[in-house]
């Protein structure tokens, strides 16, 4: 394996800033998507194709024709995340640096370094044992809403025998997985208004009402200090895991110690006591508050009373709740616990139900075998906490979506100093183009 090489073409894709949730990285979106269409065009696809989006396309992509094959659907995204607070990396987070081993850049795990794996995974076949379909979004961390429309007009994109995602990790080091269970996600902004405008805290403070106050007050009455969400029906709906799959989840090497020390780096874990960690990972609904804005934050002193707060917050969904149904629920709580003075609405931006993977299908055992023959250790079935929302659409047609990934635990996705060790990296190519070849000699 050239890894040198390897190395500089990962290092050249992970340079573009391609954040899919700032329009002023629009340009650096498309520039990725070209990277991508490259590289499907170096690997002979006979149709590369941008489609949906001049700024954020889907690149689709068609392998070359082998009769009598199975066709394989590689899905993946070429956006990532902001990388704030900037102060925080070791490195700029898109001027890729190699330390101990490991690649650190933002995109490297999430999502950018595992769809490399899988195209080089094809490169390394030679000629591809099975036919491919490539489907790689632009807009995963905004949504996906472009991906969705598209689907929406062409469901005949999905069609395949088997689709495969690298968009996850390892469950621990040395041990692979395939996920059963993304949860879902309702990502809103709340906004609350106590008066026509913002008003002085010498002359009106004490008697006028605060935006800011009254939305701190609002969000502590939807989810208290014991963990508990306090939207009326939330857990109603919830599918508790089998007795089978928590004993399974136990046997997996999980250390409360270990991950509150190394991946969550604080004082202490939160929520809700009476559920293990993972159950609160993976089974459990949650609500978390990702940004407050209003009133004055610049630099030096004003003394204002704000007339209106605004919050962002995003619910997980798991088994069975529905989005639609959250959303209400959300808003009627949202109403219920504002005070009659003040104006409280809220807005969603995007989000998705949970989805569901049976690993009964044949594809599955194929994945393990080539872990198994590469890594020395076979997949153990895993739930996620994060969310891939187009997961369902990819399978409606009735494939098998097989969830997999070459990270680790400890990659920070989304946060300062996300990485990739390199090790998984060469592993995962050889993995995938081991399960090329078996779908293509056996066939599901």
């Amino acid at each position: 394996m050239e890894t040198d090489r390897l190395l500089r073409e990962l290092t050249d894709f992970l340079r573009i800033p391609s954040v899919s949730t700032l329009p002023a990285h629009n340009a650096d979106c498309r520039a990725a998507a070209e990277w991508v269409a490259g590289e499907l065009r170096r690997l002979g696809c006979r149709e590369v194709q941008f489609l949906a989006s001049g700024t954020h396309p889907v690149v689709w992509g068609v392998g070359p024709d082998v009769p009598s094959a199975p066709t394989l659907l590689l899905y993946g995204h070429y956006d990532v995340q902001p990388p704030d607070p900037l102060a925080e990396w070791t490195t700029p987070p898109f001027e890729p640096t190699v330390r101990d081993g490991k690649l650190f850049a933002r995109g490297s795990a999430d999502d950018k370094g595992q769809v490399f794996c899988l195209l080089k995974a094809v490169e390394a076949t030679g000629r591809p044992p099975v036919n491919l379909r490539f489907l790689i979004e632009g807009e995963e961390e905004h949504g996906s809403r472009v991906l969705f429309e598209l689907l929406r007009r062409e469901p005949e994109r999905t069609r395949a025998d088997v689709v495969l995602i690298a968009d996850m990790s390892y469950v621990a080091p040395k041990w692979p997985a395939v996920y059963t269970t993304l949860r879902g996600l309702c990502y809103a902004e709340i906004t609350v208004r106590t008066a026509k405008s913002d008003l002085h805290s010498g002359e009106f403070g004490g008697a006028a009402p605060n935006a800011h106050e009254e939305l701190v007050r609002l969000l502590s009455r939807l989810k208290t200090p014991d963990g508990k969400i306090h939207v009326p029906g939330l857990y109603s709906a919830v599918r508790r895991p089998s007795k089978a799959e928590l004993a399974t989840w136990k046997s997996l090497p999980f250390k409360e110690a270990e991950f509150l020390k190394h991946r969550v780096q604080a004082r202490a874990l939160t929520g809700l006591k009476a559920y293990s960690v993972l159950e609160r990972l993976w089974a459990l609904p949650t609500l978390e508050i990702h940004g407050i804005m209003g009133g004055f934050t610049g630099d030096g002193a004003k003394t204002v009373i704000p007339a209106e707060a605004k919050a962002k917050v995003s619910l997980r969904l798991v088994p069975d709740q529905k989005l639609k149904v959250v959303e209400r629920q959300l808003t009627a709580a949202v109403k219920r616990l504002a005070p009659k003075y003040v104006q409280a609405s809220i807005e969603f931006l995007h989000g998705a139900d949970p989805a569901v993977v049976k690993v009964t299908h044949p594809a599955f055992k194929l994945i393990d075998q080539a872990f198994r023959e590469v890594v020395g250790r076979g997949t153990v079935p895993a739930r996620a906490g994060g969310s891939i929302p187009v997961v369902p659409a990819l399978g409606r047609s009735g494939a098998p979506v097989i969830l997999t990934g070459i990270g680790l635990p400890d990659d920070r996705l989304h946060a300062p100093n996300e990485k990739l060790d390199l090790k998984q990296l060469w592993d995962g190519i050889r993995v995938f183009r081991r399960f090329y070849e078996l779908l293509g000699t056996k066939g599901v």
